[in-house]
């Protein structure tokens, strides 16, 4: 347990710094899937060929 501690010390701004992105980026990709869900688009409709 006392290498875990010394590790996470001698590296702190480091680790945070991953946190925190990790975390950023995790919640902007959940907002942005769940954003994006919300829409039903309409299906593409091929009338016609064209020659």
């Amino acid at each position: 347990m006392d290498k875990i501690k010394y590790f996470y010390q001698e590296r702190k701004k480091v680790i945070d710094l991953f946190f925190i992105i990790f975390i950023v980026g995790t919640l902007s990709f959940g907002l942005g899937y769940l954003t994006n869900r919300e829409f039903s688009h309409a299906p593409i409709i091929i009338e016609r060929c064209s020659n």
